[in-house]
């Protein structure tokens, strides 16, 4: 199995992991900059494929804290139809995100992050909200149709808000969600 918790950046994911670690050990939790270098859409989407195939080649559950739409990881080559994947998004409100993005003073504090948390909320209340945001340039393997032409029934995807939690707080949040 495949767990994704995605979510752009100042949601709190690289904070996360140690607790989701320590609390769901059966688990092999892994942040998705692990691979990562940055880079653009492309390069995020081959890195998404790298985790997919890692956590099948593992025989262990995977999860993955990232920027990974569900589009891209149900469209990844790697992707088989049968693999169960659990995904949600992690999100805080903006005001929020800025402030953690301004102490981590990475640069990161941009309109770009909130117009693409943004998306991130609508992607996972609607599939089709403006698919072109990650179809658009993307890697030339990703199988596209595999996503436009799934069942809907992954919709809404859930959205997991973690707005003043703690990390504590937050990582139960995650796993009340995961033995639902």
């Amino acid at each position: 199995m495949l767990i994704v918790l995605a979510g752009a950046s100042g949601v709190g994911k690289t904070t996360l992991l140690p607790h989701l670690k320590g609390a769901c050990p059966e688990v092999d939790w892994h942040d998705f900059d692990e691979r990562w270098r940055g880079g653009g859409k492309a390069e995020r989407q081959q890195v998404t494929d790298e985790w997919i195939r890692a956590a099948l080649g593992t025989g262990r559950t995977l999860g993955l804290l990232g920027p990974c739409p569900l589009g891209e990881v149900l469209a990844a080559p790697s992707m088989p139809g049968t693999a169960t994947v659990r995904h949600a998004l992690l999100d805080v409100g903006d005001v929020e995100r800025i402030r953690r993005l301004r102490t981590r003073g990475d640069g990161q504090d941009t309109q770009d992050v909130l117009n693409w948390s943004a998306w991130l909320r609508l992607h996972h209340h609607d599939p089709l909200w403006r698919p072109d945001v990650i179809t658009q340039g993307s890697w030339p393997d990703m199988q596209w149709d595999r996503w436009l032409n799934a069942d809907r029934s992954e919709w809404p995807a859930p959205t997991l808000d973690v707005s003043g939690l703690s990390p504590v707080r937050s990582a139960d949040l995650i796993l009340r969600w995961l033995t639902k």
